[in-house]
């Protein structure tokens, strides 16, 4: 017999919602759907003049060029996006070690858990704050969230992220002063804080360096030109043999594709759409983990819909 349990099952993109991606690219698109709608009938009216394509070679060879750099465009785009994801991932694992930590280097008694209880509590702040300024967004509730537990550890609710590592930094180097831990628990403490500020330096290298500007202005460019040389190319083909709906559908597919790979290029986009990652689910993760219950009233802002991050 086999039960099946009540942990949830993976994120997956269910059928049904491939239109809805579509929609998303497409929203995205608008402009450029736009723009390939008017060069389609100013080409179909012979506004723009024919013959640039009398050898079909021409357009094989832009078409295999764009299909290369679009190719090699997207493979690092979406390296970059799963970079982050394994550096939110590195976040989730070090905040659990933080929680261990101090669990293991704090004794019992009822100020040490008072302390232990405000260590936790920094650390969600802090992970809260690198998610607001990665993105420069943020649902009014978990700002709240956070708002209230900066409110609680007495720190201004304007602080910033690197604020808040000094304060962490400060109130470990309090622990040892006063005894509460040993110069091992000190090491091992702020080697886990090391690994955290490691793991948000390599987001914010991610999030403040895109790839090169003159090399996404010459992709698109590219693009572009087969897309308008395939056109025309149709259309010199003569009425007999013109297929403008095939054309325009090519063209349309190699315009995603490219698009693709700008969008999924930054992996901290505002619309929470498939495009972007769940930082709010992460960050909900990482609060639920280390304050238990206190995060309850904010838990149905989590979402495992890979179409409807969060």
């Amino acid at each position: 017999m086999i039960d099946l349990g009540d942990y949830g099952h993976p994120p997956s993109t269910r059928r049904r919602d491939y239109s809805l991606v579509l929609l998303q690219l497409m929203k995205r698109m608008r402009l450029e759907l736009l723009l390939l709608l008017t060069i389609s009938v100013l080409i179909e009216s012979n506004v723009i003049p024919g013959g640039w394509t009398a050898d079909g070679d021409v357009v094989r060879i832009l078409g295999i060029a764009a299909s290369i750099f679009i190719g090699f465009r997207n493979t690092q785009a979406i390296g970059r996006w799963w970079e982050a994801r394994k550096l939110w991932g590195s976040i989730v694992n070090v905040s659990r070690s933080w929680a261990d930590t101090l669990r293991a280097h704090l004794s019992s008694e009822r100020i040490n858990r008072k302390q232990e209880r405000q260590l936790l509590q920094l650390q969600v702040a802090l992970v809260w704050q690198l998610n607001f300024q990665l993105r420069n967004f943020w649902h009014r509730e978990l700002r709240e969230l956070q708002g209230q537990l900066l409110d609680g550890l007495k720190l201004p609710r304007s602080s910033s992220l690197r604020q808040l590592g000094l304060q962490r930094a400060e109130w470990i180097r309090d622990l040892h002063r006063q005894g509460q831990i040993d110069s091992f628990g000190r090491l091992q403490l702020m080697q886990v804080a090391n690994a955290c500020t490691d793991a948000i330096g390599g987001l914010e290298r991610i999030r403040n360096t895109p790839l090169p500007a003159s090399y996404d202005v010459f992709v698109r460019l590219l693009t572009w030109l087969f897309g308008l040389l395939l056109l025309l190319y149709f259309h010199d083909l003569g009425p007999e043999s013109r297929i403008p709906i095939s054309g325009v559908l090519i063209v349309l597919l190699f315009l995603m594709a490219e698009r693709i790979g700008a969008y999924v290029e930054g992996p901290f986009d505002a619309d929470g759409s498939s495009f972007s990652l769940p930082l709010d689910s992460i960050c909900l993760t990482i609060s639920r983990d280390l304050l238990d219950g206190d995060t309850d009233h904010v838990q149905h802002l989590n979402s495992k819909d890979p179409v409807r991050w969060t």
